[in-house]
């Protein structure tokens, strides 16, 4: 540590200071914000090395050429089956990387407690995804679906006279 603050002291002959204690104190702030910035680079490596990559779609190999279905247009038909399932309100469909490789759809969700138990209905509802997947476009590569509920339902929120939303944690959800 003594060698880099000679050499840094010795060098930026810049630093204001009128005697060694400042220009001490002000090395050590200038070798502090090398260190911050340092590790600031140095994670955003790391954090583009080990990002996952954005799937654009789906491609089904067929012997007279490829077929290339995008995200957009799976979203697009998860989407569409909103209006079959009462109580659900789609908020987010994403297609992903799966556990082993395989392809994974996972489709963020609110449900309204009054339709019914929540389990029955996620249960139809991915099996009508993947009917859907199959029968409209012919993908067999969506290994799983997850479904996340994310939202409480309306009539657990507690609102204002204004019409304004609290979602504010509720006890016993």
């Amino acid at each position: 540590m003594e060698k880099i603050y000679d050499w840094v002291s010795g060098n930026l002959w810049l630093l204001p200071g009128d005697n060694d204690f400042e220009r001490g104190f002000y090395t050590a702030l200038f070798l502090t914000g090398l260190v911050l910035l340092l590790i600031i680079v140095l994670c955003l490596i790391i954090r583009l090395c080990f990002r996952k990559p954005a799937i654009p779609g789906v491609t089904l190999e067929r012997e007279d050429g490829d077929i290339f279905i995008s995200r957009n247009a799976l979203a697009s038909a998860v989407y569409h089956l909103e209006h079959d399932f009462p109580g659900v309100e789609i908020l987010k469909v994403v297609l992903d990387n799966g556990r082993q490789g395989d392809l994974e759809l996972a489709v963020s969700m609110s449900y309204d407690e009054k339709q019914g138990s929540f389990e029955t209905t996620a249960k139809a509802f991915k099996a009508r995804i993947f009917r859907e997947l199959h029968g409209t476009f012919g993908i067999d590569t969506v290994k799983t679906v997850a479904l996340s509920l994310v939202r409480l339902p309306n009539s657990r929120r507690s609102g204002g006279d204004d019409g304004s939303i609290n979602d504010a944690f509720v006890a016993g959800i």
